[in-house]
């Protein structure tokens, strides 16, 4: 019985980590696509440009180089979506950001249920559960 119940903690816990691992790719992804190339454009390469330095390609050039490369989309198309991806992407890097928090918590916790019966089970008793 105790075998089976630590199985299934055991299943949770690497569900949780699981989930925690995928979020935290989308986090970063969301984050390449959302809020890094606004700050760049607007804030990083302007600020640049205004200390001397020569201007630089911007988050937007560099997903053009790499859209119109493959054929995907048109160039009318492209400026049409990117300032609503860019948007979108912000948007989900801040859910991606508050449900990483909520998940790395859920998995710690999961581990520390794993660990207890574990725990228990090493030291011959069954913590007074029959």
């Amino acid at each position: 019985m105790m075998n089976d119940e630590l199985k299934l903690r055991e299943r949770r816990y690497r569900a949780q980590w699981r989930a925690y691992a995928i979020i935290k790719r989308m986090r970063w992804l969301t984050l390449v696509l959302g809020p890094f190339p606004i700050i760049w454009d607007n804030i990083i390469a302007p600020a640049l440009a205004q200390f001397g330095l020569p201007e630089i390609v911007t988050m937007e050039d560099v997903a053009q180089a790499i859209v119109f490369g493959t054929g995907w989309i048109s160039q009318e198309t492209f400026e049409t979506y990117w300032p609503h991806l860019n948007n979108v992407c912000t948007l989900l890097f801040l859910i991606f950001l508050l449900w990483t928090i909520q998940k790395k918590r859920a998995a710690k916790s999961a581990a520390r249920e794993v660990v207890e019966l574990e725990d228990r089970m090493s030291v011959g008793g069954l913590g007074g559960v029959l």
